[in-house]
């Protein structure tokens, strides 16, 4: 017998540089949503390309289309956002909600510029103040195109953070910005343990780019521990999240497509 559908499902779409994400959520009771995320049905992922891959992700989504209640969009990248409203398909739920900036988040963001900020990075903090402790601090370690690196206060406040080069993008850099550097497969070098001592020029670019990411990374948790008085929750996202979490703080755990989940959470909330 075929499982019962759940009733009033909510899409959420998570336009990033590289890939749009449509992630279908089942809605969480009343007296869960504060202490837990809702939880993912199905998701589908296709490239940020000029023209939406429509007949991908209908298919993709077909079983949940009648019972989908809203949708919900947010991004990294505003034109890509504006590219999926305006090809916005009949067979998806009327009129999607957009979330673009900080003040239409419950998070108070200590920046400069809070609507500044990329709208990826605070929905990540949204989705981290459901999941700490409410005395913990929280690091969010954000590995896609670019990688984020942001604190959340143990008050639930987002502080800011650092924003480095993701892998590929190093990789490509090097490959296209020098005359002899061979481009280099992230994919396939995180298969496997990297050498710290490179031994060809492959090796050499493989060791700098995962040992530059993670140094980085761990040199920037230290220093945010220190602001924080005591050692925060660490959280890995991202494309390259699930490779780098082993290698960040012992406390560091791995949370899949956090920023969809976020952007979710925001829309179910009363």
């Amino acid at each position: 017998m075929r499982p019962k559908m759940p009733e009033n499902l909510l899409l959420a779409i998570d336009v990033g540089n590289s890939r749009v994400k449509f992630g279908v959520f089942e809605r969480v009771t009343t007296s869960t949503t504060r202490s837990a995320l809702p939880q993912i049905v199905a998701m589908i992922s296709v490239a940020a390309a000029e023209t939406i891959d429509w007949a991908t992700v209908l298919t993709g989504l077909a079983a949940w289309s009648p019972s989908m209640a809203t949708a919900v969009i947010a991004g990294a990248n505003p034109a890509g956002v504006e590219r999926l409203l305006s090809t916005w398909p009949a067979a998806l739920p009327a009129t999607p909600g957009v979330v673009r900036q900080a003040s239409e988040l419950p998070l108070r963001v200590n920046t400069e510029h809070p609507d500044k900020v990329g709208i990826d990075r605070l929905l990540d903090a949204v989705a981290a103040n459901v999941l700490r402790r409410s005395d913990d601090a929280a690091v969010i370690v954000d590995a896609g195109t670019a990688t984020t690196v942001d604190l959340v206060s143990a008050d639930g406040s987002f502080e800011g953070g650092a924003i480095l080069p993701g892998l590929e993008l190093g990789a490509r850099a090097l490959h296209q910005y020098t005359a002899l550097l061979p481009m280099i497969d992230v994919p396939a070098l995180l298969e496997r343990p990297v050498a710290p001592i490179g031994k060809n020029t492959r090796e050499a670019i493989g060791s700098g780019l995962w040992f530059g990411q993670i140094g980085a990374i761990r040199e920037l948790i230290a220093l945010f521990s220190e602001r924080a008085g005591r050692p925060p929750l660490v959280l890995a996202t991202g494309g390259n999240g699930r490779s780098l979490a082993p290698a960040l703080e012992s406390n560091a755990r791995f949370e899949p497509d956090l920023a969809l989940r976020g952007l979710a959470h925001i829309a179910q909330s009363p």
